[in-house]
């Protein structure tokens, strides 16, 4: 047998648990290497023709992406919720100077703000003809609410569902055609909470894990075509981001629509809650992250690698620790990890 003559070859009884570590972390560092090489060796440069559309540009992944695509000589067209924003100001102030960025004012939860959208970027492909290619869409935009599914208000959760998941499915889909046309690859950012849906963002969970399977069915629906339909799921960059920035303002609306009686059951629970949480959603600036940071490599992979991969993830070991975990243990003892993951106040 083919197993008994491989079987013969390994020395299994002078393997050692040490031996056996430093074997695992060889093996590690050759596949990264070869990674590392593949990707130099599929690396390609980028002109002003290649275009790029980033949505959520406000702030954290959106506006990272924009100055990354940027710096790898492409043409940008961004969009931002308002002119307020930093994120706004910063890429505007750019857009005269170099010619390769276009900022759009665009709100997805107002159907006519998505449609002025798609006019002014196929004014744009227009009116450039054959000097421009469309080489990937980027759904980025969306906005997170923390809050017991009792607590949150018809707004609140309409906002996520129509930000997060229906209005990422009416930014694109009008656009599947020129997308089809110019093989562009879609990029769609979703979250770990679509492997896992967590206490406290059940309508956010509930959101991107509708995104990841609409994100599945449309990778394989335009396979066909060539189009290559990518997934990222960037981990932990709460602090990288102004995701959840209003979230003093929702805690507010969310009291204020409570009865007499919920207020009474939750008081002291909703003002531990409320608490632990204002330091951690406090409005960030647009920064630039940390070229050394992992979140920055696998955004450069996600834009730039010639064969798309249709899942790239960025997770800290603790992410990658507890979901793995939450894949094999029983139900029981799984919710009980995801509050310690979560590691939130406690009714």
């Amino acid at each position: 047998m083919v197993w008994k003559s491989v079987a013969s070859w390994l020395p299994l009884r002078k393997w050692t648990p040490g031996s056996i570590i430093v074997g695992g972390i060889a093996s590690a560092l050759a596949i990264k290497l070869a990674q590392h090489f593949h990707s130099r060796q599929n690396k390609r440069r980028f002109t002003e023709k290649d275009v790029v559309v980033i949505t959520g540009c406000d702030s954290g992944l959106g506006y990272n992406m924009a100055c990354i695509c940027l710096q790898a000589g492409m043409t940008v067209i961004v969009t931002c919720l308002n002119r307020q924003t930093e994120g706004y100001i910063n890429l505007n102030s750019q857009s005269g100077s170099s010619g390769r960025l276009h900022v759009i004012i665009m709100d997805l939860t107002a159907r006519k703000s998505i449609e002025d959208a798609h006019n002014e970027i196929r004014q744009y492909f227009a009116t450039a003809g054959t000097h421009a290619r469309l080489y990937a869409i980027v759904n980025n935009a969306a906005v997170m609410c923390f809050g017991e599914a009792e607590w949150l208000t018809h707004e609140l959760i309409e906002t996520q569902i129509n930000v997060n998941l229906a209005g990422t499915m009416f930014f694109t889909v009008p656009l599947l055609d020129m997308i089809r046309e110019h093989l562009a690859r879609i990029i769609v950012v979703t979250s770990h909470c679509s492997r896992q849906a967590l206490p406290g963002l059940s309508v956010y969970s509930a959101t991107k894990a509708g995104l990841r399977a609409w994100t599945n069915a449309l990778r394989m629906e335009l396979a066909p075509h060539g189009v290559p339909v990518v997934e990222f799921l960037p981990g932990s960059f709460l602090f990288h981001s102004n995701i959840c920035a209003r979230q003093m303002q929702f805690f507010e609306k969310m009291w204020q629509n409570m009865n007499d009686r919920q207020r009474i059951f939750y008081d002291d629970y909703f003002k531990r809650y409320r608490n632990y949480l204002e330091p951690l959603c406090q409005p960030r600036g647009a920064h630039i992250i940390a070229k050394n940071d992992p979140l920055v490599g696998c955004m450069q992979h996600v834009l730039f690698d010639q064969n798309a991969k249709e899942l790239y993830k960025c997770e800290p070991w603790r992410y990658w620790v507890y979901y793995n975990a939450f894949r094999f243990v029983p139900a029981l003892l799984r919710d009980k990890l995801v509050r310690k993951f979560i590691a939130m106040p406690e009714f």
